[in-house]
């Protein structure tokens, strides 16, 4: 099939381990958009950090929600390209985009209009809750970009095209790096000038994605981004991507509510802590999660292709090298960094 690769056959480590890396190389990058937001910030002061924080928390949960249609995008279009089913997975991609269009106006619609009562949870000083409230709203309207960009990585992943959705959002790292300093010192627009930053760096991944897709048609050629919900696919991504995203949800719902147990005991330096220590600490599932994801499209393409052995075999290769990157990151944890990351965003 044009544009894919065949996960079906050869070396199973090298395949899983050269999908793995950029995947993980892409986690890092989308967690390096907070860390460079709260890192920059952290020269306006911790009342400042403490406001992009408690919109990181909610930033979290949106990125939870859009795996619904990242899974599904992996799961549903690998199992037809597995099954060398072309039609099949243009449906599968195109539904998935659709999808996640959808579900991103919908609760970005909802945290814009709610951002008052919703940053209210944290009870954080009124000067503080102001200036959340307006990151929010404008990273509400980004959402769009950050969900959709998620199905398109869930697409190129399931095609075994790892590199490109790393490569994309690489760009918008520097995108973000390049505009921070630039809105929030040069004109002064402080944490408004860091989420404006980012709303600039997530459209121009989501646009990227969009231009290797329908004009130099990478995948497919004539690809719809959009089409008309058909039930039978609609139900098979909700089927796989629903309880995933519903799991990744609870954590980032519970955690929202141990921001506000820390700021109830600390103030807003309570906040700070837990959110800052939180960006930090995703260093160890952003790995886990890089292997989990390989995995996932590995699996795809060879269940359909009924590659069963390779299936278990993929599955024991990943315990063991996720086993290894852990303990790795516990290392650099306990032994190398301990307080000394902190500095990064004082």
């Amino acid at each position: 099939m044009k544009g894919t690769k065949n996960l079906t056959q050869g070396p199973i480590l090298k395949q899983l381990f050269t999908l793995a890396m950029p995947i993980m190389a892409t986690s890092f990058i989308q967690m390096a958009y907070s860390l460079t937001d709260m890192a920059w910030v952290g020269r306006i002061g911790s009342e400042a950090i403490a406001a992009v924080g408690s919109v990181g928390i909610l930033t979290w949960m949106s990125t939870s929600i859009s795996l619904l249609n990242k899974v599904g995008s992996e799961v549903s279009v690998g199992q037809a390209i597995g099954a060398q089913n072309e039609q099949a997975a243009r449906a599968f991609a195109s539904h998935n985009l659709t999808l996640s269009l959808l579900i991103s106006l919908s609760w970005g619609a909802l945290l814009f209009i709610f951002a008052t009562p919703i940053i209210s949870i944290y009870e954080l000083e009124p000067h503080i809750a102001k200036m959340a409230v307006e990151y929010l709203r404008i990273i509400a309207t980004a959402f769009p970009f950050v969900f959709l960009s998620a199905a398109f990585t869930g697409i190129f992943n399931a095609a075994g095209r790892s590199k490109i959705p790393f490569s994309i959002n690489g760009i918008g790292l520097i995108t973000n790096i390049i505009l921070d300093p630039i809105f929030i010192f040069g004109l002064s627009w402080g944490t408004t000038g860091a989420a404006i930053a980012t709303w600039l760096a997530e459209a121009t991944v989501c646009i990227l994605f969009i231009y290797q897709l329908k004009q130099k048609k990478i995948l497919w050629d004539d690809f719809r981004l959009f089409t008309k919900l058909k039930k039978q696919y609609t139900r098979h991504i909700l089927k796989i991507g629903l309880p995933v995203a519903a799991l990744n949800t609870l954590f980032a719902f519970v955690n929202m509510f141990l921001g506000r147990t820390a700021t109830e005991q600390g103030g807003h330096l309570g906040l700070m802590a837990l959110t800052t220590g939180g960006q930090i600490e995703a260093i160890t599932w952003n790995t886990s999660q890089g292997f989990s994801t390989a995995l996932s499209a590995f699996v795809a393409q060879n269940y359909a292709a009924r590659q069963i052995s390779r299936v278990l075999k993929a599955y024991r290769t990943t315990l063991w090298m996720t086993f290894i990157f852990g303990s790795f990151c516990t290392f650099l944890f306990i032994c190398l960094w301990k307080r000394n990351i902190f500095y990064l965003c004082s």
